[in-house]
């Protein structure tokens, strides 16, 4: 394989999402618009495209990671891209977002995998090197180069899309984490979701008796939760906690990974402090598939998440009633935040048919950017975007914006799925066995030195 185009110490999309928000801040819920506006660049439609599209039967097969508001969505247009190309069937498959990757490792190198993949962007390195990765069809998005296409994205959306000057996935989304409170919780305690909101990680304990509830030996309320859904998940809230210790999980090359330095214990440490005093990791509805349901529930107070769960919110008992503040920080004067995406790709093995058709429904799919805004909260980096009225009045972009401006990319490596299950493993040790922190990062760096060296 060429030379992987990548700057890993910059962030891919990072940029993108900053250009994105910029102009939006906090408001009402986010409305619904029938159609994306003239000022969205997000590719047209299938219907509007010239090339030469198959005539014969085509089936796809779409894997993709559990969320119920995605999932809703995306059975919708499925309908509708039906009418547009009557030949072609889709097949959608959920998985578990802490099973995908590796499911989608073992049936890629097997030659079953799906036509069309869903992954974390972090994940595309790994892909990209096996060499499963179909180039982006030119002539279906109807643009003359990589670059024409590019400049319809913000300034470095499809960065952690392209290798060797190709684009081989799109992104439909990007995320910042920060702190989502819910105020009925906060004001029956007697504290102001916006004037008492934690600035500290030590900030944060310190409410935690006021909004922890227990009957006997039964917690009824918890005041914080970190995420226990996925192993992934406690990968992407580690990492910011090390950073913020001054620690850093990949080396700027992006060939070394240190996951028991000295400040990722301490990382670990605070973790599992936190923990102790705010929540109850063995008491959750929380799954894969709905990862914020224990706030939905109003059982978390304070929960960190990001964007996309903001229609998620607003469609529960909870609705406007809620405060999105900055992640909490081990020292506020030196803010470390992260962010992370997903994007969609096509399979190099497949039929040329269905790779063909594949990347004409992912066109299909990422026409209406502030559609996907609205119905499950995910920014496309598209130019264009900030203009709809779905951004404009999206509650807390400025918020989210802030987050997105000190953060880091969640870990971007060809080993970041064995860096999040044995990082997992130890936040999992720590949290639910009472681990030694360093004592089970030593084991994680054990192993995932062993699978560098031996892959």
């Amino acid at each position: 394989m060429g030379t992987l185009k990548r700057t890993l110490p910059v962030l891919m999309l990072l940029g993108a999402i900053v250009v994105v928000m910029a102009a939006c801040a906090p408001a009402a819920a986010p409305t619904q618009p029938t159609s994306a506006p003239a000022a969205a660049t997000a590719p047209a439609a299938a219907s509007s495209s010239s090339f030469a599209f198959p005539t014969e039967p085509i089936t796809l097969e779409f894997w993709i990671h559990e969320y119920a508001p995605m999932t809703a969505y995306l059975k919708d247009l499925i309908q509708q891209y039906k009418t547009v190309r009557p030949n072609v069937t889709v097949n959608l498959t959920n998985l578990a977002s802490s099973d995908l990757n590796t499911k989608l490792n073992a049936a890629l190198a097997a030659g079953t995998g799906p036509d069309i993949m869903d992954a974390d962007a972090s994940y595309y390195i790994a892909y990209y090197n096996k060499g499963v990765l179909e180039p982006l069809n030119l002539a279906v998005f109807g643009v003359k180069d990589y670059a024409e296409l590019t400049a319809q994205y913000s300034n470095g959306g499809l960065a952690a899309s392209t290798f060797d000057n190709k684009v081989y996935t799109l992104p439909y989304q990007g995320n910042s984490m920060s702190l989502f409170i819910n105020n009925k919780l906060f004001q029956a305690a007697g504290l102001d979701p916006q004037k008492d909101a934690p600035k500290t990680w030590n900030d944060l304990m310190a409410l935690c008796p006021k909004l922890k509830k227990v009957d006997g030996n039964r917690t009824v309320q918890k005041a914080f939760e970190f995420p226990y859904s996925s192993q992934r998940w406690e990968m992407q809230d580690l990492q910011p906690l090390i950073e913020q210790f001054g620690g850093k999980v990949l080396s700027d090359d992006g060939k070394t990974v240190s996951v028991n330095s000295p400040e990722a214990v301490k990382a670990l440490t605070l973790w599992r402090d936190v923990t102790k005093a705010c929540g109850d990791p063995k008491n959750t509805q929380n799954t894969p598939a709905n990862p914020n349901q224990d706030f939905i529930n109003g059982f978390d107070a304070m929960w960190i998440t990001g964007p996309w769960a903001t229609p998620q919110v607003v469609a529960s008992n909870i609705k406007n009633d809620f405060t999105v503040v900055g992640l909490p920080q081990v020292d506020p004067t030196k803010p470390h935040t992260m962010v992370y995406g997903w994007a969609w790709a096509v399979d190099k093995n497949r039929p040329a048919d269905n790779k063909v058709a594949a990347w004409d429904f992912i066109k299909f799919l990422l026409n209406k950017p502030d559609q996907w805004l609205a119905k499950a909260g995910f920014i496309q980096p598209v130019k264009g975007l900030t203009n709809t009225e779905t951004a404009k009045t999206f509650p807390f972009f400025d918020v989210h914006m802030k987050d997105v401006q000190t953060a880091t990319w969640y870990v971007r490596s060809p080993y970041a799925n064995e860096i999040a299950t044995d990082v997992g493993k130890a936040v999992e040790s720590v949290v639910y066995d009472g681990a030694d922190p360093k004592t089970t990062l030593n084991a994680a760096q054990a192993a995932i030195d062993k699978a560098m060296t031996s892959q």
